[in-house]
């Protein structure tokens, strides 16, 4: 009789009576008996034999060979078979340090020379008039440029913050409602203490809110446009993550806290049934509450848009039809910045397109992101 060996599976304790059990790709939620059931399929009992022990200690019949067979359904009675990516090189080892508690005195320290700094000139400031410098190509490459290189230095945090925790970290394009956006897919999270989880949730901001701090002590004693950009595009992340309405940085800290971990489809599921006014599925006080800021969050995410992503638009392709204008023949500098506006947007359009197409083949495995 064969003797199941599940000590590979990641179990974690994430509530009272909820354990989130993996192989490191794929995670479920089982009970505390299931994960008992497990502790002892380590390759020296038999199902049977584990079925007796269960019922001698818990005194419950339950069947570990329909438990196992479900387990296999579910992909998770062998560990995943995924190639090394550029990522797996960091080692945690290398990882620790930038969130250890030396790091988070350090920013602490930036930030109190930033209050003193804005305290001291508040004129430090920028407005977008002053964010928008010498000709349009030249500051919409410059945004273009910084923008791509600080997304990507927050969500190198994220896998920094992962690679600490010994997490597997991937990088991929994508869309939430008019957005084109960079996340990092943390699936191996679910085998972290929930507490370690806010580190991987949150480490994006963190460094935006560095960052945004010493650009405000730069400013101080300088008045470098590049170091205005940069403040603007790291505040502006900030902002974007607090839209939780999407799946930003602060929904999964949400989710983490409240423990909901299908928090987005089950106050969907419960906005869709009040709308309809069909008796609405049971759910936590927590769930309602955000299905109801989903509603709300559509009207902030259009003000998001409006204040921040419009203003700039229009100043830079006004800046570059004035050029036009002004410049016999058709100069070079403005056309290709309403081009790369342009592209900016079909990208945008291309992605959004060929991930709804791609959804719709394929059933979406589970997922914890960041971005």
């Amino acid at each position: 009789m064969t003797r199941p060996d599940l000590s590979f599976l990641s179990v974690v304790r994430d509530g009272p009576d909820d354990y989130v059990i993996g192989n490191g790709e794929t995670f479920v939620n089982v009970p505390a008996i299931a994960a008992d059931v497990i502790a002892l399929l380590d390759g020296t009992r038999t199902v049977d034999e584990v079925r007796a022990e269960i019922h001698r200690t818990r005194g419950v019949d339950v069947d570990v060979a329909d438990f196992v067979a479900g387990l296999d359904a579910a992909g998770l009675l062998r560990p995943p078979q995924r190639p090394p990516n550029l990522w797996d090189r960091i080692s945690p080892a290398t990882a620790r340090p930038f969130f250890s508690t030396a790091a988070n005195v350090l920013i602490g320290l930036v930030a109190c020379g930033a209050l003193a700094a804005v305290i001291a000139r508040p004129e430090i400031i920028p407005s977008y008039d002053e964010i928008v410098w010498a000709d349009s190509l030249a500051f919409t490459l410059s945004f273009a440029v910084g923008s791509w290189l600080l997304v990507f230095v927050h969500e190198f945090s994220h896998i920094l913050a992962a690679r600490s925790l010994g997490v597997r970290a991937e990088l991929s394009l994508g869309t939430r409602l008019q957005f084109l956006v960079v996340q990092t897919r943390v699936t191996g999270i679910w085998q972290t203490p929930r507490r370690s989880r806010y580190r991987v949730h949150l480490a994006g901001m963190r460094t935006d809110f560095l960052l945004v701090c010493a650009c405000l002590c730069a400013l101080y004693f300088t008045g470098n446009d590049v170091v205005r950009l940069v403040m603007l595009i790291c505040l502006s992340q900030i902002v974007w993550q607090f839209l939780f309405f999407m799946r930003t940085d602060v929904y999964f800290a949400y989710a983490n806290l409240t423990g909901n971990k299908n928090l987005m489809d089950d106050a969907q599921t419960y906005l869709r049934a009040r709308l309809a006014r069909r008796p609405a599925p049971k759910v936590p006080a927590s769930v309602r509450r955000y299905a109801w800021f989903l509603v709300v969050g559509r009207v902030l995410g259009l003000g998001f848009f409006a204040g921040y992503t419009v203003p700039l638009t229009v100043v830079t392709c006004a800046r570059a039809l004035d050029e036009i204008a002004a410049a016999p023949g058709v100069p070079a500098g403005p056309v290709a910045t309403l081009a790369i506006i342009t592209l900016g947007w079909a990208l945008y359009l291309y992605v959004f397109v060929s991930r709804r197409i791609r959804s719709r083949r394929a059933a979406p495995a589970p997922a914890a992101a960041a971005g």
